[in-house]
């Protein structure tokens, strides 16, 4: 399977409560460029957006009264940031090594490669560059990812990197720990995927239009009987592209807000 061509991003904006929206603020800008903008109705909010799109990729929400979220409990377990173009990839990567400070890692996945991070407030991050869809191991029409070792350092070295701090990216997918896989069922009615990959240990990659995944469901840590304070930071919730109505919110089995999401009229 080939997957079609997308016109623009599935996954549009990602929310994020934090107590020092700065300081989050001045790490995502370091790492991807991703230029804030206050909102001047509403001193809480601030927006990230694309230096050379303009687009709102990301949203923080400041909350001085933000609590950690327990590690057993549903949330983030990271955003992936999609780089089209592999020696945009490299620069990110590179930025993001000395961010990291070391506490970093990558994997060849088989339709792709991926750096992993996490923000200050432990928020995780993917940094991913897809091989060419040819080479992606479809099997009628389910995928075969795998977690392989990456020869990072050698990739970097090969890869003339350029110099500007930010290239083509935007949100490819999204990855959550949720308290149980069956919740797949309803990611698929409501947001209008289908499950493209079942026989990964623990987890779920979930697609539209013949990607490999927009989302990743997975219960590696969480213990259900393990609640998600009102006011944890990380995750809030998200946006989406493609909804019959744009502006209606989905509050999805974890508590998480979607909005834009594709409303089935016969479900509760």
């Amino acid at each position: 399977m080939i997957p079609l061509p997308l016109s623009i991003p599935v996954i549009q904006r990602v929310v994020l409560r934090t107590q020092n929206a700065s300081q989050l603020a001045a790490f995502y800008h370091n790492l991807l460029g991703l230029v804030p903008k206050p909102n001047p109705s509403n001193p809480h909010l601030t927006s990230l957006s694309h230096p050379l799109s303009g687009a709102e990729l990301l949203t923080l929400i400041e909350d001085p009264g933000a609590c950690p979220s327990p590690p057993p409990a549903p949330g983030l377990f990271h955003t992936a940031f999609l780089f089209p173009d592999v020696e945009d990839w490299c620069a990110a990567v590179k930025r993001a090594v000395n961010l990291a400070n070391g506490a970093y890692g990558a994997s060849d996945h088989g339709v792709s490669w991926a750096a992993y991070l996490a923000d200050p407030d432990g928020n995780g991050i993917e940094l991913a560059w897809d091989k060419p869809a040819q080479e992606w191991p479809w099997h009628g029409d389910h995928i075969r990812m795998v977690t392989r070792p990456l020869p990072l350092r050698s990739i970097l070295l090969d890869q003339t990197s350029r110099s500007r701090t930010s290239g083509s990216f935007y949100i490819g997918h999204l990855h959550l720990q949720v308290t149980n896989l069956n919740l797949a069922e309803t990611y698929q009615n409501r947001l209008g995927m289908h499950i493209t990959q079942s026989d990964y240990p623990g987890a779920l990659f979930l697609a539209q239009d013949g990607y490999h995944h927009h989302f990743a469901l997975n219960t590696w840590r969480t213990k259900p009987q393990v609640q998600r304070p009102v006011n944890a930071a990380g995750l809030v919730g998200w946006e989406m592209a493609g909804a019959a109505k744009t502006h209606e919110v989905w509050i999805d089995p974890n508590g998480f807000e979607v909005i834009g999401s594709l409303i089935q009229k016969d479900l509760p």
